[in-house]
């Protein structure tokens, strides 16, 4: 079994990484060590090295090269999203996963990592905690009742078995657990299929499986990442394949692809050849949302499987804890809710999980700098005399404690799906004959998806706001600056902005850019509201106070309540827009607050105030 050391400072992070790769690896893992040591002499013999890359170095410098170079195996350096923004393309033995990561993404990018380095001689044992544990992976309900009936049935030939699904949907278990159930299927080979181009690969593998079949008579190859293979690599793999074929080896042909192959015959970006070979046998993985019958079955399953294997006897979860998992947009799929179980077991280690102990995406850590102290609130003023500037908050519309790490996970996990149906929406002039149809069905999905992304970028701005500056700033000017930014935004919708009071001496202290965060989220939500060709009216009163006002278009403000799971208390205001709450969440970190109301004839007030310098 192949061998990898995790190396990063926290210890929420090691313990998921070698939660998601330990049914499949020997994973060690530690924190760094305090000489300047990378490895310690127990540790040189390695498939894979994982190390959190050191605070400071971007994930292109020379420095991560040089620190690569002193690993005696592959590197995969866990970075930030900035620093992988400003990374080149992994290439050799070194790649960059950013935190927080999907757990099928880092599973990816090990696999690849460690089929290229392993070639010649990538046999791994035949599973890792016994056939028979492996073979559970066919059973319900990691598989839908229909799903597994028919992948026993073709663990019982010796045809090949494509396996398709979304990314995280279990591909590499069912290939396991296929070989597992079959007594005959030989060692276990696994490779990476667009690596199969480059000759030394292509050699060493003809080598492997010629050496392994004349010691077992038959091999099992895993080959995946289909979906990424380009033309010609799918032509040297179909070349390995018959030349396989043609010396007599026995090989059972197993391989996956997050893509539909057909498709990618039809628009000839895959050989038919090489797809008829591959397919003979097809099993399609559903995603977890095409599984809510079955997620309450699989999530207690989950949650008794690692209690068992963590030590903390039987685990159950609660009615609630599977209700909100149930409402979870699970883009990361099975591999996902396994992790999120996975690390929730561990954190709590108790026989009954509540919906609030769930760690879903870095709550673990944002937990923790909470419970420091400061992490969500204006530090306390060194003068005595400025204490009343950090005072609580004096306007607010609920309590929206969760929020922070809520909007943070959110943001990111829908951040590369929306990639994904941008792109599916530029293909659709290979799908429609109408082209009236399919001008408008583009732009008006294009648009929207430009909208969410917008959001999204204003989520991740969000999620980095922690301590704010304390300055001195004039509130009408930050108004007056945010204003002429969304000035082009005001032409479109037809909007008039009217000014009311105007004390533009009177100063407020707070941080200026986050100041400018906060009114430029409230206004935009305040334009995709108002009537068209309708006036907003801004008053900047003394004391820090400001008053917004305008006539809403139909309808009341949406409630972000449902989705957030967050109860309104008696007596208190629905819950409120997205950029309406950000901008709420910000001025309380500056000392102020926000509240809105509803009066008469439509008209919609948002009052805010700051603490005055």
């Amino acid at each position: 079994m192949k061998r990898i050391l995790v190396v990063d400072e926290s210890e929420a992070v090691r313990d998921t990484i070698a939660f998601v790769l330990g049914h499949d690896f020997l994973v060690a893992e530690r924190a760094p060590l305090a000489d300047s040591r990378l490895l310690t002499p127990e540790e040189t013999e390695l498939d894979l090295l994982v190390l959190g890359a050191p605070p400071g170095l971007g994930s292109g410098s020379a420095a991560l090269k040089k620190i690569a170079a002193r690993a005696p195996c592959p590197t995969l350096f866990l970075v930030t999203s900035k620093a992988l923004a400003q990374a080149k393309e992994s290439s050799g033995k070194i790649d960059y996963l950013a935190k927080p990561f999907n757990p099928y993404e880092l599973k990816e990018k090990v696999a690849r990592l460690v089929a290229e380095a392993a070639l010649p001689g990538a046999i791994s044992s035949p599973s890792i905690g016994g056939r028979t544990e492996l073979s559970r992976y066919l059973d319900f309900p990691y598989l839908p009742a229909p799903i597994s009936r028919l992948a026993k049935n073709f663990a019982l030939t010796s045809l090949p078995v494509l396996i398709l699904g979304e990314a995280g949907s279990g591909q590499e278990k069912v290939a396991r657990a296929l070989h597992a159930r079959k007594a005959e299927a030989g060692p276990w080979v696994a490779a990476y299929a667009p690596q199969i181009a480059a000759d030394p690969f292509r050699h060493g593998m003809k080598k492997l499986l010629s050496s392994q079949g004349e010691e077992v008579g038959r091999v099992t190859l895993f080959l995946f990442g289909l979906e990424a293979l380009e033309i010609g690599a799918q032509a040297s793999l179909l070349t390995v394949l018959e030349e396989a074929e043609g010396d007599g080896q026995e090989v059972w042909l197993l391989s996956s692809s997050r893509a539909d192959l057909v498709e990618k015959v039809y628009r000839g970006e895959f050989l038919d050849s090489l797809y008829y070979r591959l397919a003979t046998l097809t099993l399609s993985l559903p995603p977890l949302r095409e599984r809510q019958a079955d997620l309450a079955a699989l999530a207690a399953w989950l949650a008794e499987d690692y209690g068992e294997r963590l030590g903390c006897g039987k685990v159950a979860l609660s009615p609630e804890a599977t209700r909100r998992l149930s409402n979870y947009l699970w883009f990361g799929n099975l591999e996902e809710l396994e992790t999120v179980i996975a690390r929730t077991v561990a954190a709590h280690r108790k026989a009954l999980i509540g919906a609030s102990d769930l760690i879903l995406g870095e709550q673990v850590e944002v937990e923790a700098s909470s419970e420091a102290g400061e992490g969500e609130r204006v530090p306390e003023p060194s003068n005595p005399g400025d204490k009343e500037l950090a005072r609580p908050a004096r306007l607010v519309n609920g309590d929206y404690r969760d929020i922070r790490v809520l909007i943070n996970e959110l943001a990111h996990e829908l951040k590369n799906p929306m990639v994904t149906i941008k792109t599916f929406t530029q293909l659709l002039d290979d799908r429609y004959d109408d082209e009236a149809f399919r001008d408008r069905f583009q732009e008006t999905v294009g648009n929207d998806i430009e909208r969410m992304d917008e959001l999204l970028e204003t989520l991740l701005d969000f999620s980095r706001f922690i301590h704010p500056a304390r300055e001195r700033v004039f509130l009408y000017a930050e108004l007056r600056r945010v204003l002429e930014e969304i000035l082009p935004e005001c032409v479109k919708r037809e909007a008039t902005i009217r000014w009311g009071k105007k004390e533009e001496s009177s100063e407020v202290f707070a941080d200026g850019e986050q100041l400018q965060y906060a009114f430029g989220n409230v206004l935009r939500a305040v334009l995709s509201q108002v009537k068209p060709q309708g006036e907003i009216q801004i008053d900047v009163e003394g004391e820090g106070k400001v008053a917004i006002a305008y006539v809403q278009e139909g309808g009341q403000m949406s409630s972000l309540s449902h989705y957030l799971e967050l109860s309104s208390l008696p007596g208190e205001e629905e819950g409120l827009p997205l950029r309406i709450l950000l901008a709420k969440i910000v001025l309380q970190r500056l000392g102020g607050g926000l509240a809105v109301s509803r009066l008469e004839g439509g008209r919609i007030l948002i009052r805010a105030d700051l603490p005055v310098s």
